[in-house]
């Protein structure tokens, strides 16, 4: 196991040797979300915006309380580059989130159900987010050029967050609908297009049938799988080491379920974090566009730029008022 996630040689931060205790804790946390979630989700119910900060905070909590353990048995290096990992991830993850809600939207999805179907695709993401760092650490090793694509695509991403900024969004659950991956799943798959419970196969004159429960679950494993496109990237321009970036993934996935509820609930109100996300998005970029050329600035200072940028937005958000609806208005 040590040495499958030993870190590459090359690219963004340093490699560390990590004590196994140290994996054994991604799993104890790994277990102890599944035991929360079953516990707690043992019925489907609505999510009140209360009892998701509440949630939110605790896995915010121990996200951040992670850090300390990382400096301790790994050094400071790692413990700056697993914090800026993870809000990297967190924040990117706003975008993501607000596609869910698009995806609930057009497909009628009951609240009491959002949550289950948020739980399917946290376990998704968890096991494709292990794969995609793997490659992708593995594709920088091999070869450097790499991070120029990996960088471009960042700016890419970046266009696409300012655009969504400056012109606001446009996306509707009527769009998702009429998605070429909704039909090229009607093609393929037999869907019943109704929700049987939480049931995700159900059969109909005889033959067994996915249900609309199971759609949406694939829909959004979909939507993330194209979601880490963008975020894997991000993530290894802060650290090439490959338990560091996993462990900021796990962690910042395992609070999004909850995060998703308060997003959905405050996400009009913080019109200037889109703003953010594009200047985070491309300041990794064309971090990882220079990184061949030997342009490698410090962990501390991607710390500072993303917690710069993310209050800014913030603050930004509660003083002034949205220019994209001011001027529709």
């Amino acid at each position: 196991m040590n040495s499958l996630f030993a870190a590459a040689g090359s690219g963004a931060g340093a490699s560390y040797d990590v004590p196994w205790f140290m994996y054994a804790a991604i799993v104890v946390a790994l277990v102890l979300y599944a035991i929360i979630e079953a516990i707690h989700g043992r019925k489907d119910h609505v999510i009140k915006f209360k009892e998701a900060v509440h949630w939110s905070v605790f896995y915010i909590s121990i996200a951040i309380l992670f850090t300390i353990p990382v400096y301790l048995f790994i050094g400071s290096q790692a413990a700056v580059e697993y914090i800026t990992a993870w809000g990297v991830e967190k924040a990117l993850s706003l975008d993501n989130l607000f596609v869910f809600g698009i995806i609930f939207a057009a497909f009628h999805v009951e609240q009491k159900f959002r949550r289950r179907i948020l739980n399917y695709g946290i376990a998704g993401a968890i096991f494709f987010r292990l794969i995609f760092i793997l490659a992708g650490i593995e594709l920088l090793q091999r070869f450097s050029w790499i991070s120029v694509i990996f960088g471009l695509i960042l700016i890419r991403a970046a266009w696409h967050a300012y655009k969504h900024a400056r012109e606001g969004e446009h996306r509707k659950p009527a769009d998702i609908a009429k998605s070429r991956t909704w039909r090229v799943m009607n093609k393929l798959l037999p869907i019943h297009p109704h929700f049987v419970g939480h049931k995700l196969t159900t059969v109909v004159n005889g033959k067994r049938m996915l249900t609309m429960m199971a759609a949406v679950i694939i829909m959004i494993e979909l939507t993330d799988i194209m979601f880490a496109i963008d975020s894997v990237p991000a993530v290894l321009a802060v650290t090439s080491d490959r338990y560091i970036a996993y462990a900021s993934n796990v962690f910042a996935i395992l609070g999004l379920r909850s995060l998703f509820f308060v997003y959905d609930a405050v996400q009009g109100k913080m019109w200037a974090i889109n703003w953010a996300l594009a200047a985070i998005l491309f300041w990794i970029g064309i971090k990882m566009i220079a990184s061949p050329l030997g342009f490698h600035p410090p962990a501390f200072l991607n710390l500072s730029v993303l917690i710069t940028l993310l209050a800014g937005g913030v603050i930004a958000s509660f003083l002034f008022k949205n220019p994209v609806h001011y001027k529709q208005d």
